[in-house]
């Protein structure tokens, strides 16, 4: 798992309320600001498009939560797997602790 655009979001991380966004693969996640929409991110070969077109997932993250929104190419356990991966990262320590909700069901 590969975390990349972590520069871009690095000054929205030491307010206090901050509002940030990801898309992710198995292979790798992509951040960048809240004011972005996912479907206008492409990096790496990953992409969120509207009505699961993409093959990534859309995450929004806020201070001690990443909602994840639904794919239909993802179930739980995958998109879990995926979170546990990603937040083991060392450079995501600053959000190891987060809770991972997907579809309003808590996964981590």
């Amino acid at each position: 798992m590969e975390a990349l655009g972590l520069e871009s979001i690095a000054p929205a991380l030491t307010g206090q309320g901050y509002f940030v966004k990801c898309i992710a693969t198995q292979s790798v996640a992509v951040f960048f600001p809240g004011t972005i929409q996912h479907r206008d991110v492409k990096r790496d070969g990953v992409s969120y498009e509207d009505d699961y077109r993409g093959n990534a997932l859309a995450a929004t993250i806020t201070p001690g939560m990443i909602d994840v929104r639904f794919h239909q190419g993802y179930a739980d356990p995958l998109v879990k797997a995926l979170f546990d991966q990603l937040l083991a990262l060392p450079e995501m320590k600053w959000a190891a602790g987060f809770t991972v909700r997907y579809q309003g069901r808590i996964l981590r």
